[in-house]
């Protein structure tokens, strides 16, 4: 790396061990040694004395970003606290992503050394460094994260619980003495997925994971009979006192998918990712056994009429809330479900019979992602088989096939609608032809729009590439996805008539990083969180898994696999993951309130009603969304 990567007036430079030691620090972890030089380049070195101030409390931006990299600096807030930043610390973060005047006061407290780089040059180098924009954006999630776990309140329901009401116990282990061949066919044995090792004294070594074993043997070149010792891995430590909502916090925070429960220094029991799941989803058994038993759409219609509170339910359940909404999202597909049983038994009691061929009804949209909240209208479409039953040969339906169907969804969706689901004012709905099709015309109709994309087959994809069964025949779902993955796999253009669209909507954030208020009539003065926040998260995902062929709809898995693949990097997943995380939170937390208040919920947020940190964090999530879609339509677009 050039040892002249800054200078300052005087001709002052940074030797490499500076550069190394700059390197070494957690402001630049993961950024790569050209990244940096690149970076460091474009500063010039400020030299401050003691008491000397870098920046004042409420003094307009400068553009300059501050690496401290010799000295301490001193940040003092509004209330005359002081806290310390020592190399490596970035300074003025929070005007490069959010052009805000500066909210402390910077001062040197001994002889200090900063570099100051013009944010301009910070956001030219983004575009041409992925390390750097991927350091950024970890850098945006751990603001939005800090800022949501203040300002959110404490959990009720499952996640009050203590570790020690849910942990598997007694804790499965081994001593040294057992090889790794004997450490993995006790774990499928006992189908567990992690084992403990403790040494002579009972003291806990770490633990060891079917992955942990498998890299054991497999990189690291270890016998199988090597000590189990070899494949164990630090660990994660909590309470028997420790509540469930601060267990999952930590496994979110770490990464971890176990939890190692301590008395003392005696481990006690274990936690795991499927037990926080089971403590929640036992608290679903009651409503799905209820809409079970509804014999009538007057009793269905009586549990609708309960959506906040499952709502306020599976919120307070879940620390994340794409967890509460898709808990919400099932409690609304189980509703759908039995509706349409009942429609079923009525069209038998008419006379109609049961369907002349088998067919399934699918689900578009964010319930078919599992991210509705209290309010869903209707998206749906049905797929026909094209052979009937006890035939071997496609064939065109007969006009008593049609008529069923056509009976069959109008009745499907007139009482999806007296359930309190509204017609979906663009049409979409199996009543209606355009999207009542036999398998074989869905699948033209796809080649059709890869073969000819065009600006309308980008929205129509926006909206019918999230499809998921309802009702039906899981199989011709399969069947019609297949062939969407593949036709994307071979006439990839579609999709950047997809980005097109998507860009037609922006986020919510503006010059000098200004939240964006709504000037339609419905949301006038406030911010659209559902159009210029989530929406394009949920196309983003879309385009880049329909591209890489992850069959996923859900935005959340949709994303983790993009990030398991390779194709998205940790930190973008990450910084959008966690603006998802907000904006949902502060969505489904407006939709509750007004639903118990009266009122019809919407997708409209006002600014001035949130308190400073919320505030603040809606701003950077905006910031993480802009982030992201400009990465997108960098990748797809036009």
């Amino acid at each position: 790396m050039s040892a002249s990567a800054a200078s300052g007036p005087g001709g002052g430079t940074i030797g490499r061990a500076e550069i190394r030691r700059i390197a070494a620090g957690d402001a630049f972890s993961g950024l790569d040694d050209e990244a940096l030089e690149a970076l460091l380049a474009r500063g010039r070195i400020r030299s401050l004395q003691p008491g000397e101030t870098l920046f004042h409390l409420g003094d307009p931006d400068r553009d300059l970003l501050y690496i401290v990299y010799e000295g301490r600096i001193e940040l003092i807030d509004a209330q005359s606290v002081i806290t310390s930043q020592e190399p490596v610390a970035l300074l003025a973060l929070s005007s490069y992503f959010d052009d805000e005047p500066y909210s402390l006061t910077a001062r040197a407290a001994r002889p200090t050394q900063v570099i100051e780089v013009p944010f301009d040059d910070v956001r030219e180098l983004e575009q041409g460094y992925p390390s750097l924009a991927d350091a950024l954006s970890r850098i945006i999630a751990d603001r939005i994260r800090a800022n949501s776990w203040q300002h959110r309140g404490s959990p009720t329901g499952a996640l009050s619980l203590q570790a020690r009401s849910v942990m598997t116990t007694p804790l499965t282990y081994r001593r040294p003495d057992c090889t790794l061949a004997e450490a993995f066919a006790l774990m499928d044995e006992r189908r567990i997925g992690s084992l403990a090792v403790l040494d002579e004294t009972g003291a806990l070594l770490g633990l060891a994971t079917i992955r942990t074993l498998a890299r054991a043997v497999f990189t690291h070149g270890l016998s199988t009979e090597a000590s189990v010792a070899e494949a164990a891995e630090r660990f994660t430590a909590i309470t028997p006192e420790t509540p469930l909502s601060e267990a999952q916090d930590i496994q979110a925070r770490e990464g971890v998918r176990y939890l190692v429960v301590m008395d003392g220094e005696r481990p006690v029991g274990m936690i795991s990712q499927t037990n926080m799941l089971h403590a929640i989803l036992a608290q679903q058994t009651v409503m799905r056994e209820r809409i079970s038993r509804a014999a009538s759409l007057d009793e269905l219609r009586a549990i609708a009429g309960e959506a906040s509170y499952v709502a306020r339910e599976a919120w307070s359940n879940n620390r994340e809330a794409s967890r509460a909404a898709y808990l919400l999202s099932e409690y609304h597909l189980q509703l759908q479900r039995r509706c349409i049983d009942l429609a079923l038994a009525e069209l038998r009691d008419e006379g109609l019979g049961d369907p002349p061929r088998g067919y399934a009804l699918m689900v578009l949209g964010s319930l078919a992602r599992r991210e509705s909240l209290i309010n869903p209208d209707q998206d749906n479409a049905i797929i026909i088989a094209d052979t009937p039953p006890g035939e071997t040969e496609p064939r065109a339906l007969e006009p008593a096939e049609a008529a069923w169907f056509e009976a069959f969804t109008e009745r499907v969706n007139t009482r999806l609608d007296e359930l309190g689901y509204a017609w979906c004012k663009g049409g979409i709905m199996a009543r209606n032809l355009g999207y009542r099709r036999r398998l074989s015309e869905w699948r033209e109709q796809i080649t059709t729009m890869a073969l000819y994309p065009s600006q309308t087959a980008g929205r129509w994809c926006n909206i019918f590439l999230d499809l998921e069964l309802l009702y039906g025949d899981e199989g011709l779902v399969a069947d019609l996805w297949a062939h969407v993955i593949d036709e994307l796999g071979t006439r990839p253009r579609l999709l950047r008539f997809l980005a097109g669209d998507d860009a037609e909507g922006q986020p919510a954030v503006g010059l000098f990083n200004r939240l964006i208020r709504s000037s339609d009539d419905a949301g006038k003065g406030r911010v659209d969180i559902k159009r210029k926040g989530l929406r394009i998260i949920a196309n983003g995902a879309r385009i880049y898994a329909l591209s890489a062929g992850v069959r996923e709809t859900h935005t959340v898995s949709r994303l983790k696999a993009l990030r398991r693949e390779g194709i998205l990097t940790t930190e973008m997943v990450d910084a959008v993951l966690t603006a998802h995380e907000e904006l949902l939170d502060l969505l489904l937390t407006h939709q509750i309130e007004q639903h118990q208040g009266g009122e019809a919920p919407d997708k409209y947020i006002d600014p001035t009603s949130l308190d400073d940190l919320t505030r603040q964090s809606l701003a950077t999530s905006m910031r993480a969304v802009k982030r992201f879609q400009d990465r997108v339509q960098g990748v797809f677009g036009l």
